[in-house]
């Protein structure tokens, strides 16, 4: 993070900074209107700047799990869309910084399962390495794209600084508390439960379908509360309810993920033409940067667009969700 173009991260990955010519080139101008993009805090130290933007590009994570590819190119869908939008009354450009990229050195390599999960610890501890002098410094890393795996690495992170395990709230159709099996984007809360990193883990929107009996015994094993989509299909009014009696619930920090799986039709990892709408997505991030809570992060992993219509509907979700994050709590 010392603002060179590149720097060597570990052996399969690498940090490279966004600099103001990339920058520029990303930006659509129009006369009498400024964008996002043009007004980005210089330094992510500077005292107006609160959240440090983070794009991370792998999808090792989810084919780690045996899902499918396409992570890596969320950030870069997202992007353009974002720093396109406009600057005004509503939002303090100000108080971003775009940092840069994590990627992944080679993608495209045919791994076995036990070496892409081998690769995973290794991007933990990058992405752990990384994010600890943004949360030190008291700033919020906005983390966007790769894999759900990066969630317990940001955990770590958070934990350590504060000195003590956090909370940490997901919205997601899979709670990921799958076994500790080597690391993947479906075991990152158990791995957190485990190695007593999280206090207490709350998962919003989980399909019935799609968590397995061991992982529903594993949630009622180490308490995790958690509801479940059907349940907001028969009571819409009930999320809202629900979100507004977590955030009440306690005044402790806290890690927020949401998955983009959950976003109906929407280009993710795990595709699914039944599920949250992302203005669902939007009233949950809402709810939580409004609260009186510390928020230590924020995570917008699995999207997954692999074709040029697919990434702009990706970017525009993204840009929204991020647009939300940043102006509810500037």
């Amino acid at each position: 993070m010392s603002g060179k173009d590149s720097m060597k991260g570990a052996e399969h990955f690498a940090f490279r900074a966004i600099g103001e010519e990339e920058l520029n080139s990303l930006i659509t101008r129009r006369e009498g209107e400024t964008k996002l993009g043009e007004r980005f805090a210089k330094d992510w130290r500077d005292p107006a700047c609160h959240y440090v933007l983070i794009g991370i590009c792998e999808d090792i994570g989810p084919r780690a799990n045996n899902g499918h590819g396409g992570a890596r190119n969320g950030f870069d869908a997202f992007l353009p869309a974002f720093v396109n939008m406009q600057a005004n009354r509503f939002i303090d450009p100000a108080s971003v910084h775009l940092l840069g990229r994590i990627d992944h050195l080679d993608p495209d390599a045919e791994l076995d399962l036990v070496t892409m999960r081998e690769r995973v610890a290794e991007l933990d501890d990058f992405v752990e390495r990384f994010v600890t002098p943004i949360m030190e410094a008291g700033k919020i890393p906005l983390v966007v794209g790769g894999g759900h795996n990066n969630a317990y690495p940001l955990i770590k992170a958070a934990s350590a600084v504060l000195g003590e395990p956090i909370d940490v709230v997901n919205l997601d159709p899979h709670a990921d508390c799958r076994p500790l099996e080597g690391r993947h984007s479906g075991n990152s809360f158990s791995y957190g439960l485990a190695n007593g990193v999280i206090r207490s883990y709350t998962v919003f929107g989980l399909h019935k379908a799609r968590n397995n009996e061991a992982i529903l015994q594993f949630m009622d094993d180490h308490n995790v509360h958690h509801t479940f989509f059907m349940d907001y299909l028969l009571d819409p009014r009930s999320f809202q309810q629900d979100l507004d009696q977590f955030v009440g619930s306690s005044a402790a920090p806290l890690g927020v993920e949401l998955d983009l799986d959950v976003i109906r039709h929407m280009p993710s990892s795990a595709f699914s033409p039944s599920g949250m709408a992302i203005e669902d997505g939007r009233v949950y991030l809402r709810k939580m940067m409004g609260s009186a809570r510390r928020i230590l992060y924020v995570h917008l992993p699995e999207a997954a667009p692999n074709t040029p219509s697919q990434g702009r509907i990706v970017g525009k979700a993204l840009a929204y969700l991020v647009h939300d994050v940043i102006s509810t709590r500037p």
